[in-house]
């Protein structure tokens, strides 16, 4: 079977890479509801060629009000789901290749969504077309489910499950190989400074502040807005700090000072592999003598207890279990002016905590300035590493791999915390850099290929009926 399926895969190589090309055309970042496109008219044109694509393989289809999708195939009552998504986050800046060109370049798939999680989609439906294709006869529904704003909230899911019937397993191409048995919790979390002072009419003022462009992207560019300096006498202050100056960007404008940072965009479960351009550029601003002292004030619990550390640590929070996961903290979004500043922090806490530990840790160390509001909480997920529908995932990886690696536990979080029982399941491979989220975002085209013989197998083994071959 393994030849047979490796055989198959080659031959649908240019329809996998054709098809991803034309989902990461498609600039699906969510956007405001319009008329009956609930995350925007990109995030359903994604949806719509989707489900065009597999009907043109041969698949049923069933749209959900535009809210997500499912590609079906199988008989049976039981339903093995595939779990993937077709929004995407935003770009960012600094590509090599334009992030919506699909562009390929040394044997890669470049754009947004190509990993994360357009091209696993793609794996993931000529997975089925590859089952298909060789005539293996299922005795379960085997569903790709295709949702529309993971990224941000997961609602379309949650939606689809209202209406439609939640799969008895499921696996969620969204990820790393090999199977991941554990996905820490995920804790969004508003931080308010409510300054409401009058600064003095001499001195540094804070006009703006603003950076990030979703809770769960380490954010590459911040800047702020202030008045009542001098762009020299400002590089004067600066020359008595440390600080990258090639990252800076000051220029003056309209009797304002702008200071921009340049930083690193990586996951936000993952903030060790950025560079943090809000904390960065606050690292700087805490230094400088604004003249409202709740300013100032603000700057300094910033720099004090979050400052440059993706662990939190410094306000309390820092953690880990034996499972292991360890806690991250991640600011993703600031924004905010003279009398009132708010950030949002993305945090992935340990399987075996709590968001209810995590905000009592963090209140222990705050000011009379920062309040702190729980926006949302994804409880974690852990299935056992010895659990049946494990060890068919594993050997169906280590099957085209002979990698015999242990499951895993990660800080991601993926559609499959959503079901009664899923676990997330490649496409990325072991050693490989983690570009969800990042700059040139891309897949390798021999990955794609292989991720989808690895899916045709796990719906042989654990959907198929059982021959004497």
């Amino acid at each position: 079977m393994k030849d047979k399926i490796r055989e198959r895969a080659e031959f649908l190589r240019d329809n996998m890479i054709l098809s991803t090309q034309e989902l990461v055309r498609i600039p699906s970042v969510e956007a405001e509801a319009e008329g009956d496109f609930p995350y925007g008219k990109n995030v359903y044109q994604s949806l719509a060629k989707a489900v065009e694509i597999s009907e043109n393989l041969g698949f049923k289809t069933k749209n959900i009000d535009n809210q997500a999708a499912h590609v079906e195939m199988g008989e049976g009552e039981e339903i093995l789901g595939l779990l993937c998504h077709l929004d995407v986050v935003p770009e960012g800046s600094d590509w090599t290749y334009p992030p919506y060109a699909a562009e390929i370049h040394d044997g890669k798939i470049y754009g947004r969504g190509t990993i994360d999680d357009k091209g696993p989609a793609v794996a993931a439906l000529y997975g089925m077309k590859i089952v298909q294709e060789l005539g293996v006869k299922l005795n379960k529904k085997v569903r790709l489910i295709l949702g529309t704003n993971e990224e941000s909230g997961m609602a379309s899911l949650d939606y689809y499950f209202k209406k439609e019937k939640m799969p008895d397993l499921a696996f969620s191409p969204d990820a790393t190989f090999p199977a991941i048995h554990a996905e820490k919790g995920i804790l969004d979390l508003k931080f308010s400074a409510e300054i409401e002072e009058k600064a003095a009419k001499e001195g540094i003022k804070l006009i703006e502040i603003k950076g990030g462009n979703a809770t769960n992207m380490v954010p590459d560019y911040a800047e702020a807005v202030i008045s009542g300096i001098e762009k020299e006498e400002l590089k004067e202050l600066l020359k008595e700090l440390e600080y990258d100056q090639d990252e800076l960007e000051i220029k003056a404008e309209n009797n304002n000072i702008i200071l921009g940072y340049h930083g690193i965009s990586a996951h936000g479960s993952m903030p060790e592999d950025g560079k943090n351009a809000i904390s960065y550029l606050i690292d700087i601003l805490a230094e400088l003598p604004f003249a409202a002292a709740g300013v100032r004030d603000f700057f300094s619990f910033y720099k004090n207890k979050i400052g440059l550390e993706y662990d939190g640590a410094s306000i309390g929070c820092k953690d880990q279990d034996d499972v292991p996961t360890a806690l991250t903290f991640n600011t993703g979004i600031i924004k905010g002016d003279q009398s009132k500043i708010q950030f949002i922090v993305n945090i992935r806490y340990p399987v075996k905590s709590s968001a209810e530990k995590v905000v009592s840790d963090i209140k222990t160390e705050l000011t009379d300035l920062i309040d702190v509001e729980l926006l949302r909480d994804a409880k974690p997920l852990f299935v056992a590493k010895d659990d049946p529908f494990i060890k068919k995932l594993m050997a169906a990886y280590q099957e085209f791999t002979g990698d015999d690696s242990e499951p895993i536990a990660i800080g991601g979080g993926t559609y499959a915390r959503k079901v009664k029982k899923g676990v997330a399941f490649g496409p990325l491979f072991p050693g490989q850099p983690e570009l969800a989220h990042q700059k040139d975002e891309h897949i390798g085209i021999d990955d794609l290929v292989k991720s989808a013989a690895i899916y045709a197998k796990a719906i042989i083994d654990i959907a198929g009926v059982k021959t004497d071959e």
